[in-house]
Parts: structure tokens; C-alpha cells; sequence
């Protein structure tokens, strides 16, 4: 079960993350993604309601490995938190 507040869990995922990430080839598939999740561009999509939607998640996935890699449990878990209590 995924749970951000837990700071053992995300301890352990970062580690995981960074040994994945770190990489040369978890570089190039930190590129992959950020092509196919179209980090570069708006996820905006006009007219399209829909499409703008499944772009935004895209990028919400790719976004919460880039925080997770960036910041250390603590900021994570209390991001986490936050989120949760609105």
C-alpha cells in the first residue's frame, strides 16, 4: 500500500527511487518520461476537456517521482499530510 505519510515507507521508496533514478539508464528513462508525460508543455488542451485531464495526470505521476526524488521524508510525509487535510 502506498502511504506518503508513513516516513519508513518513504525512506525506503526513496532509496529505491534514487538507486532507480540515478542511474545512467534510469536517467534516460527519466527522459522517456518526461517526453511521454509531456513535462515541457501545457497539459492544456483546448476544447478538449477530457484530454486535458488524462494530460494533467500524466504529469501529476511524473511530478510526485521528481518531489520524491528531490526532497527529503520528512518534507514528503508533511506534504503528504497536508494534501490529505486539505
Amino acid at each position: 500500500m502506498v502511504d506518503l505519510k508513513d516516513i519508513g515507507y518513504v525512506k525506503g521508496l526513496k532509496s529505491n527511487m534514487r538507486a532507480v533514478f540515478e542511474s545512467e539508464a534510469g536517467k534516460n528513462i527519466m527522459e522517456f518520461l518526461e517526453l511521454s508525460c509531456g513535462w515541457y508543455q501545457s497539459p492544456i488542451i483546448p476544447g478538449n476537456e477530457q484530454l486535458t485531464q488524462v494530460a494533467v495526470g500524466r504529469r501529476e505521476v511524473l511530478a510526485t517521482i521528481k518531489t520524491i526524488l528531490k526532497f527529503d521524508a520528512t518534507a514528503i510525509t508533511d506534504m503528504a499530510k497536508r494534501k490529505e487535510n486539505g
